[in-house]
């Protein structure tokens, strides 16, 4: 059961609580009063977590909307205010039924693939024996992660969601190359190298490095290896059905959801016409303030030249290359 707290700073504090205790990367960056908690786990991908999200931040939203008419000080009322408004723009953009699969989970630039040997690599803390252990089970696991991205994959296909071709290429010779490491010159990957480091540094017993080392190689070959050829097989699939008609415009409800997008990072409710007509007003000002200020410097200095025929040249070639 979920009972109202009964204030607004202990709802505050549940809602932080919540979102730390299902999030096992951000907890071993932040390592809350120094404690590593959930440290043997990943990020949960699955389009059930994500189902459960929608439905646990719509109770969030409602919990939160119940306090409005309390009283408040100016920092509590700004705070739920900007809280109010982020929760109810997730459930519009990011969680709503309609747009939850319109980001691009798999991507050459931040992609889940990417972050999950970063966290691997640079958040997992290895100071004795049984963090060593955990890291062994969060390799293995990588399994299990990548499983969830082919379903989200499949889940944004289903709906009409087509990752970009050039994205795809990028993320698919990225994994052949990180694959091919593992399977050739394991002691030469990160997942590898970066776990050997941390064992030095801590002085671990030479013994238990060795196996440690060895069963992580086991992992290896047996989880994550076949869990990489996997994930490209099902990408490649996709590349080969890929277009190069990229854009919001060409998704479902495109059009709506670029609004969203703009209303989020804009924080107003201009439309793209009017925020791209703004763009070009102000483009245009600054373009004439220069001119100005380059003129009246020329000619306090009658050695140099002005020529708009040339400014315009140059101008164009910089816009052509």
């Amino acid at each position: 059961m979920y009972y109202k707290p009964m204030s607004l700073n202990l709802l505050y504090i549940r809602f932080v609580l919540e979102y730390l205790l299902e999030r096992p990367d951000l907890l071993s960056q932040l390592r809350p009063l120094g404690l590593d908690l959930f440290n043997t786990h990943l990020q949960d991908f699955s389009v059930k977590f994500d189902e459960r999200q929608r439905r646990k931040t719509k109770r969030q939203l409602a919990y939160l909307r119940s306090f409005e008419n309390s009283n408040m000080s100016s920092s509590q009322r700004l705070s739920y205010n900007v809280l109010e408004y982020f929760t109810n723009e997730s459930l519009n953009r990011q969680l709503s039924e309609t747009f939850f699969c319109h980001h691009y989970l798999i991507n050459q630039l931040f992609g889940a693939q990417t972050e999950i040997i970063a966290l691997l690599t640079k958040y997992h803390r290895i100071k004795n024996i049984k963090e060593a252990e955990a890291y062994l089970l969060r390799v293995q696991r990588i399994s299990l992660a990548f499983d969830q991205l082919i379903e989200q994959q499949k889940k944004r296909r289903e709906n009409g969601i087509e990752t970009p071709r050039f994205v795809l290429e990028r993320v698919v010779n990225d994994l052949k190359i990180f694959r091919d490491q593992l399977s050739t010159e394991p002691n030469q990957s990160p997942l590898v190298f970066t776990f050997v480091d941390k064992l030095k540094e801590n002085n671990l017993p030479l013994d238990k490095r060795s196996s440690l080392i060895t069963r992580l190689l086991t992992v290896i070959k047996t989880f994550v290896i076949p869990a990489y050829a996997r994930l490209i097989t099902m990408l490649e699939n996709e590349l080969s059905r890929s277009t190069t008609d990229h854009g919001v415009y060409q998704l479902p409800s495109g059009d709506i959801y670029y609004r969203l997008c703009l209303q989020f990072h804009t924080t107003t409710d201009m439309t793209p016409d009017e925020i791209h007509q703004l763009g070009l007003t102000q483009v245009d000002k600054i373009q004439k303030q220069i001119k100005t200020n380059v003129i009246k410097e020329l000619e306090k200095d009658p050695i140099h030249q002005y020529n708009k025929h040339d400014v315009e040249n140059s101008r164009k070639q910089i816009l052509d290359d």
